[in-house]
């Protein structure tokens, strides 16, 4: 076994620490009334551009040393942090210029586009300069963001978001689950049966932007429901061709199909709203995408290396299982029973504290591992080796 060289520093644990830290402070708003003047704003942009943008920045990171030699480095990785960090104080600090408010809250995703594009262009890495525009599609978000909010002008901008999220997540999960779903598949049975159907996903994704696109322009709110139903049925579709009775037993894997079956309700209860807004609130379907769709994909993918592995397989401890299914338990609860009474809260209360369990789950168990070295390669199942700093985010 190899350490790794004192110069390069493994990425995924601060900054997937940092998004579950941040995943469980976003909820405080409602919570605790009084602690931002603006909680719905605050909330929404806490959460895609704290929790998520870390998150992201996890899986590039740890990506990246597949595709490019080196890693990031010490002094590389702390700066990263701290202009995150400097991000999420800014948005509470009282009164910054717009300017200075800007530069800071833009520093995170282009510093890391900087991290991730350089290494790629060194080694040529053409099919994946797409890790590099991610972080680039974040700054120019994040500024749309707060220059909306600070003209006042900001009211379709988290369905826009969050459409957007749910897109990435159905192009970039779109491939990273079947990967791992296929790979683990020829490891648990003798005939491995999936079929991806890249065809539906594009679609999806391709009826997913149309809906955005309607929904912009004020279209009549029927036509984007129904490419929002086509989208969720075409990404079901997708999925289904993912499923094995082989994998009833790899809660790993299965916990990856669950993030991504909250897509493809996500937007198809997204539709449902649109065109019965009598039966479903919008608002309310919105949270399939958000809590389940990306706060689910984000918690399966940032457990990964927490997990002990043995013979190709990850084992998913009790402490991660409980974590994601208070993750679900919390987005069932905020869509379908939101302003339900249950034991003196309403049911949206109750998704907020147990979003947060959640969350506080999954960081207990991150600073536990925190010390403990990182297995190789960090996102995959198989054994190459404790503490190198290549890390192959590819299936295992």
């Amino acid at each position: 076994m190899t350490a790794p060289p004192p110069a390069i520093i493994l990425p995924h644990k601060p900054l997937f620490l940092c998004a579950g830290l941040w995943a469980v402070v976003s909820p405080l708003v409602w919570l605790w009334p009084g602690l931002s003047a603006d909680p719905v704003f605050w909330h929404q942009h806490e959460l895609f551009f704290g929790m998520a943008a870390a998150a992201i920045g996890g899986y590039l990171l740890t990506a990246l040393p597949h595709w490019a030699t080196g890693g990031i480095r010490p002094a590389a990785l702390r700066l990263l942090i701290l202009c995150w960090a400097a991000g999420r104080i800014a948005q509470i600090w009282p009164g910054p210029a717009p300017v200075a408010l800007l530069a800071v809250a833009l520093s995170y995703p282009l510093f890391l586009c900087l991290l991730v594009s350089v290494p790629l262009l060194r080694a040529r890495a053409w099919p994946r300069l797409w890790m590099g525009a991610l972080p680039l599609a974040l700054a120019g978000a994040e500024a749309a963001s707060l220059t909306a909010h600070l003209q006042g002008t900001a009211a379709g901008l988290p369905l826009a978001l969050t459409l957007g999220f749910s897109l990435m997540i159905g192009l970039i999960g779109g491939r990273i689950v079947p990967a791992f779903t296929r790979s683990r598949l020829r490891l648990v049975s003798v005939e491995p049966t999936l079929r991806d159907r890249p065809a539906a996903g594009l679609l999806a994704a391709l009826a997913t932007l149309a809906g955005m696109i309607l929904l912009a322009r004020g279209a009549v709110p029927s036509l984007a429901g129904i490419t929002l139903l086509m989208a969720g049925a075409l990404q079901a579709l997708r999925l289904s061709g993912w499923w094995s009775l082989h994998l009833r037993s790899e809660p790993d894997i299965l916990m990856m199909q669950v993030a991504f079956a909250w897509l493809a309700a996500g937007l198809g209860l997204a539709g449902a709203a649109l065109l019965w807004p009598d039966a479903l609130r919008f608002e309310d379907a919105l949270h399939a995408l958000t809590m389940g769709a990306m706060g689910g994909m984000i918690l399966a993918i940032a457990a990964r290396p927490l997990l002990p592995r043995a013979a190709g397989r990850l084992r998913v401890t009790p402490d991660i299982a409980l974590s994601f299914a208070l993750l679900c338990t919390a987005t069932a609860a905020r869509v379908l029973l939101a302003d339900a009474q249950v034991a003196g809260l309403v049911g949206r209360q109750w998704a907020a504290w147990l979003w947060c369990a959640a969350w506080a789950t999954f960081v207990l168990r991150g600073l536990h591992h925190w010390n403990r070295p990182a297995p190789y390669p960090i996102l995959s199942a198989h054994q190459g080796g404790v503490g190198q700093n290549h890390a192959r985010p590819s299936p295992d």
